[in-house]
């Protein structure tokens, strides 16, 4: 049986290998399919890690190309991520507090703390975009009219597909892409002044804040 079983081995190893050069001659494309046509299952351990002050730090000045230690400033001087929000944000502070441990809670504060960090930042890059539109790192070419509403053309999707590009390496999907047109007219139905700005600044806020950017 063995001199059997090791042939029947022999032939498996020799099919497998065929199918891989097959498919890699072919670029893959069946398997592509195969894979595309797949229910999305959950993860069995479904378990994320929020991102500490630091990183979420770091990751909002490489995205948003911003100065770490500028982009969030309480009463225009006080660090947010690296002092004021500090530990709610989930990092540990062994010099101002006394603090050795990470805190294995999530604080009352620290959605707010977030929403601050966030918020503070996707305002600095959406006013940096408007004033200087030949060095805009999100918004590049988007217009806007006299009275501050946004110019519908073909670079404000390129815009939103640069968020996610920058945020995620990826293009924004269908309807991702269609929420945050849509949300430009809620936005201009609630303030019609000023609603390219605020969507500007709450689009990059909504991308940033989601789970997929906050935790890993």
């Amino acid at each position: 049986m063995f001199p059997n079983t090791q042939a029947l081995l022999m032939v498996l190893v020799i099919i497998t290998s065929g199918c891989q050069k097959s498919k890699s001659l072919t670029g893959g494309s069946e398997a592509a399919k195969i894979e595309q046509s797949l229910p999305l299952t959950a993860s069995p351990k479904a378990q994320v890690k929020r991102m500490r002050a630091d990183l979420l730090r770091n990751n909002l000045a490489k995205i948003l190309v911003l100065d770490p230690q500028g982009m969030c400033l309480e009463l225009g001087r006080l660090p947010c991520a690296d002092l004021v929000h500090k530990v709610s944000l989930g990092s540990m502070n062994a010099y101002g507090n006394a603090q050795y441990r990470h805190p294995e809670q999530v604080s009352a504060t620290s959605a707010m703390s977030l929403d601050r960090l966030v918020l503070s930042a996707c305002m600095q890059r959406a006013q940096l975009d408007l004033v200087n539109p030949g060095r805009a790192v999100i918004f590049k070419d988007v217009e806007l009219s006299t009275d501050g509403r946004l110019v519908k053309s073909e670079a404000v999707v390129t815009a939103i597909h640069t968020l996610y590009q920058r945020a995620f390496l990826r293009d924004a999907s269908a309807t991702e892409l269609e929420n945050l047109l849509q949300f430009y007219e809620a936005i201009y139905a609630q303030q019609s002044i000023g609603a390219a700005r605020n969507w500007m600044t709450l689009s990059c806020y909504a991308v940033l804040t989601s789970v997929e950017a906050t935790f890993y």
